[in-house]
């Protein structure tokens, strides 16, 4: 007869351990977390930007409040009042102040949508552009009575303003080049689905690397020969005239160095020896002399 151990419990009985998340759900949900972090960094990101390029508002203690109708009377009340007393700058600072809040709406999205890019400009320039144009172009342009309120006329100005600056950044001179420049990583038939860019096919003028180092190599041989010919004045001459210099510029070099004059003359003799010494360097025929005649 089989014995029962005093505890009762059953050899082969343990107590049941509590199952956790199944693997897969504890993946997904580690990677959703990643998502929510990198999305929030991304955000944080993207608002700090808008931050860096746009001004910071003012502070107004009682700002316009209301739809762009209810506003409209105090709107033109504030617009006239500027234009009718430029000397109070106070006021005037403080007037503007609150149109510029309730109008930040406006030149950001004039600024970052509207127009986005304009050559030579950044978005907090635009942005700017649009505040030059609100305060010295709407401003003392309004009138009471043509049909129009302030706040699309000034709408009206700032659009105007900035369609003139993006025009004349297409057409200045300066600017040109940049406009009518075209990518050599740019496709010749962008509708092609070869993959073929201008820089594959619009071949390199210069010379290669090899052939380049040959040259440089021949010329200084070359030179080194042919002033072994050339007298002390020669050389002198020769090597002024290698720098471009003109007859002139090297006469008045050769008698500042030589505390002696020496005019145009002589210098035009000597030059017209070193032609000759130099044709009996080719006539002579040997290559290792003259490399750079026979490249």
């Amino acid at each position: 007869m089989s014995r029962r151990k005093s505890n009762g419990t059953p050899k082969n009985s343990e107590p049941k351990k509590k199952r956790g998340r199944p693997r897969k759900q504890k993946a997904e949900e580690e990677k959703l977390e990643e998502v929510e972090v990198e999305v929030d960094e991304g955000s944080k990101a993207k608002t700090s930007e808008v931050e860096d390029i746009l001004f910071k508002l003012p502070q107004v203690a009682e700002p316009l409040i209301g739809t762009p109708k209810q506003v409209q009377p105090q709107l033109d009340k504030m617009a006239i009042y500027m234009r009718r007393h430029p000397e109070d700058h106070i006021e005037n600072q403080a007037l503007f102040d609150k149109v510029h809040l309730y109008m930040h709406g406006f030149l950001i999205n004039v600024a970052l949508k509207q127009f986005p890019y304009i050559k030579g400009l950044q978005t907090v320039d635009i942005y700017q552009e649009a505040l030059i144009a609100l305060r010295f172009k709407a401003i003392p342009g309004f009138r009471r009575g043509r049909g129009m309120s302030f706040l699309n006329f000034a709408k009206m100005c700032i659009r105007r303003h900035l369609i003139t600056i993006l025009n004349a950044s297409k057409t200045r001179l300066k600017d040109q080049s940049i406009n009518q420049a075209i990518s050599l990583d740019s496709s010749p038939n962008p509708n092609s689905e070869d993959s073929q860019t201008y820089a594959n096919i619009i071949p390199d003028g210069n010379d290669a690397v090899d052939k380049q180092t040959e040259v440089k190599e021949a010329y200084y041989v070359t030179l080194s020969n042919l002033c072994r010919t050339l007298s002390g004045f020669e050389r002198e001459v020769l090597q002024e005239y290698l720098t471009s210099s003109s007859y002139t510029e090297i006469a008045n070099d050769l008698s500042t160095k030589a505390e002696k004059s020496h005019p145009t003359k002589s210098v035009d003799n000597a030059l017209v020896r070193i032609r000759n010494k130099a044709q009996k360097l080719m006539d002579s025929g040997k290559i290792e002399d003259i490399p750079l005649f026979m490249i």
